[in-house]
């Protein structure tokens, strides 16, 4: 499988705008007509996008390399996580302490501690400008255990992948109906949602198997509308249970996948075009950084003197292209290095 695949950098910008389009709905000055057209958490989808191409570029890593080499360093892949994920989530952790010191954002009891320790993902009680994190921490998680499974069960990884597909909605069902203390981390805790991430990761091992062409040639061409808006009708019945918790979550992220598979096997149609181009590379190149900062100033009990909307995006994106420019830009040329 190709190392760089075409499109992706365009479905994080996509993702992360529809995490910045969900949050900044509930402000004044955001388009009553736009508000309207958004009969699905549209906040949530963009995080399960996220995870359905973590699980897929992370196994394509960790089959790459294997091919390379003949086998995965694990020590080599944990480093290059932290110094991708750490410093630039750390220095945002920093400036919501000084904030919440300063008495314009508000912590609850915990919030700092399983921020830093990425565990936001079992901790419901919490503040905005950290809840975020909860996602991150499901992403550390998968990091931490998916390249374990994979140098372990070796030709039988995609097995394992599938088992998780089909355990998981299982596993969801019988806690809704037996454990309701689990209910507040449904869509939250690692072992509730680990099946988008095993999705992606499916996809790549299918891909690899097949290869990329003979997978992109099962589609059909009209798969790139029926997809994502079979994605858009189950995610619209994310707060129906009885639906979303045995099928619906999961018929979301196979629309994801598939829509993700559709698109890096067609990079010359108009909807590659526009997932590849220079503005869409740049936004998705940014996400991370996006998706970090856009919390702390699209909070709407925080920085009261500041309504207007608009200010709090600018403020968005300025904070994420420092982040981005000064923190992350440097440390991936260091990544670049550990991976050679």
């Amino acid at each position: 499988m190709q190392g760089h695949l075409p499109g992706l950098d365009g479905l994080r910008a996509i993702a992360v705008l529809m995490v910045i389009v969900g949050h900044a709905a509930g402000f004044p000055g955001f388009p009553g007509a736009a508000r309207s057209l958004l009969v699905v958490n549209i906040a949530h989808l963009g995080v399960a996008v996220f995870f359905v191409l973590s699980g897929f570029l992370i196994t394509t890593l960790l089959i790459g390399e294997r091919a390379r080499t003949g086998r995965v360093s694990l020590g080599a892949f944990y480093a290059r996580r932290t110094v991708r994920i750490f410093p630039a989530a750390y220095a945002y952790i920093a400036v919501v302490a000084l904030a919440a010191w300063a008495g314009q954002v508000r912590l609850l009891p915990g919030d700092l501690l399983h921020a830093l320790t990425y565990t936001m993902n079992y901790h419901h009680d919490r503040g905005w400008a950290l809840g975020h994190l909860w996602s991150l921490a499901v992403e550390e998680q998968f990091y931490l255990l998916w390249p374990l499974v994979f140098v372990r069960s070796g030709r039988r990884a995609l097995s394992v992948a599938l088992l998780v597909l089909a355990l998981a909605p299982v596993v969801r069902t019988l806690s809704w109906i037996l454990l309701p203390a689990t209910r507040d981390g449904m869509d939250e805790e690692f072992q509730f949602v680990c099946d988008s991430l095993a999705t992606g990761c499916a996809m790549a091992l299918l891909v690899d198997r097949v290869g990329l062409a003979r997978a992109g040639a099962w589609l059909p061409a009209w798969t790139g509308v029926a997809a994502p808006l079979a994605t858009l009708v189950a995610a619209r019945f994310m707060d129906w249970p009885s639906f979303h918790l045995p099928l619906g979550a999961t018929l979301v992220n196979l629309g994801i996948a598939t829509t993700v598979l559709w698109t890096v096997t067609r990079p010359s149609g108009l909807a590659g075009r526009v997932l590849n181009s220079r503005a869409a590379m740049v936004l998705g190149s940014m996400s991370y950084s996006l998706y970090l900062w856009q919390q702390l100033f699209l909070d709407t009990e925080a920085w009261q003197g500041m309504p207007a909307l608009v200010p709090r995006l600018l403020l968005v994106l300025l904070a994420a292209a420092a982040s981005y420019y000064l923190l992350e830009r440097p440390l991936l040329a260091l990544r670049a290095r550990l991976r050679r």
